[in-house]
């Protein structure tokens, strides 16, 4: 009777345990949660390199609160956050592993569906969806003098086809190098901007942009534009560029140092043209009055974009800000200054039903998403989001 006494004390205690344990971030309770998920959080704890991932997921964004400690999964030993979403499915280059994986967010946990062997390109420069099942990647070679794409069939990640995109300009003196810049699909034709380096990463004072048949991923018509240097970052990890409607490419140029001037512009390309439109331009960095850029831009609907910046006047820290601009009268709509300053990380904004959904982390007021309505002009807070971090490394929604 002792003995059985002992042996139950002993299996209460390991119980305990072992639910304990799985409070810690990124440990919650296995099968507990949804299903399926709307959006998704990644929280970084820690600096770099030393920097813990996790996500968190909900359905509603209005009310509730994320709590780390209590659900969600730790992500970085399954793959980067360098995210590609679609159809409710993350789609990721692991290239330490030389695979590309699709997960799916589901019960609180991460869950490979498939994954393949593939070291084609060295990483993912830039990418865009042609229709719901078929993902374009480009990136570069290791050497970087080549440019190369793969077209996935995101059902089952088999390869439809693969190869060097042929028809770029040459390399100029001095340049041997390329740095890809973002891109988008349009009636069978493919937008890319791209540019030139040398080994200190040091680029002309101009950007390329090339039109590209999809059929044959051939340069159908590439041309230098110099009114600014630099290309935009369009891999997963950042959002620098948009489509409009279908109607237009807009992109944004983010110039090297060495490259000349350091303003951030904003350009377009016209549906069925071969070059960017002439007549277009915004420079971004002088429309906030002189402030420096962040790598994220978005179009919210209504010819209105939003582009994050760093107000120094907020101090040293906790000082990024979020203005709206209007693309076709080319001028600043207002600043959400209602919002406490942001330090932001790297993606913590995106944008459904013309909703501007931003996950702030700030010293004042704690952690929520906010949310601006475009139509309104309204502001609201919605969800608490965990405090205690370093930042929100991606806010995103699963379906489009």
């Amino acid at each position: 009777m002792t003995q059985y006494f002992k042996n139950s004390i002993f299996l209460l205690l390991a119980c305990l345990t072992i639910i304990s344990c799985e409070r810690e971030p990124g440990y919650g309770d296995s099968g507990s949660g949804e299903k399926d998920y709307q959006y998704f959080l990644l929280s970084a704890l820690g600096s770099w390199p030393n920097t813990v991932h996790y996500m968190t997921a909900t359905n509603d964004l209005t009310k509730g609160e994320m709590d780390i400690t209590k659900e969600g999964d730790e992500i970085n030993s399954k793959g980067t956050y360098s995210y590609i979403v679609k159809n409710g499915f993350i789609y990721n280059y692991k290239t330490d592993q030389g695979v590309f994986k699709k997960f799916k967010y589901t019960q609180d946990r991460l869950t490979t569906v498939k994954e393949v062997p593939y070291t084609y390109i060295s990483d993912i420069s830039s990418y865009v969806w042609v229709d719901d099942n078929t993902l374009v990647i480009v990136g570069e070679t290791g050497d970087g003098q080549h440019i190369r794409y793969t077209v996935f069939n995101a059902s089952d990640l088999s390869i439809v086809r693969q190869g060097e995109i042929e028809g770029f300009q040459p390399f100029p003196d001095d340049y041997n190098f390329y740095t890809v810049g973002a891109m988008t699909y349009i009636d069978g034709e493919i937008y890319l901007q791209y540019s030139f380096r040398n080994g200190k990463w040091i680029t002309p004072d101009y950007y390329n942009f090339a039109v590209i048949d999809y059929k044959t991923f051939k340069v159908k018509k590439s041309v230098s534009d110099s009114r600014s240097s630099g290309v935009a970052n369009g891999s997963p990890y950042f959002k620098t560029a948009f489509k409009k409607e279908n109607e237009a490419f807009y992109y944004s140029c983010f110039p090297r140092v060495g490259a000349g001037s350091s303003k951030i512009y904003l350009f377009r390309t016209l549906k069925g043209a071969t070059s960017p439109d002439p007549a277009y331009q915004i420079n971004l960095t002088d429309l906030i009055g002189g402030k420096p850029l962040e790598t994220v831009i978005d179009y919210i609907g209504n010819n209105k974009m939003v582009v994050l910046y760093r107000d120094p006047a907020l101090g040293s820290s906790y000082n990024g800000r979020y203005a709206i601009i209007d693309i076709e009268t080319k001028q600043l709509v207002r600043v959400l200054d209602e919002l406490p300053g942001d330090e932001p990380y790297e993606q913590g904004l995106f944008v459904q039903n013309k909703k501007l959904y931003i996950a702030v982390n700030t010293n004042k007021g704690g952690n929520y998403v906010w949310i601006y309505d475009v139509q309104t002009d309204k502001t609201t807070k919605g969800m608490k989001l965990p405090n205690n971090i370093s930042g929100f490394a991606r806010f995103d929604k699963f379906y489009d």
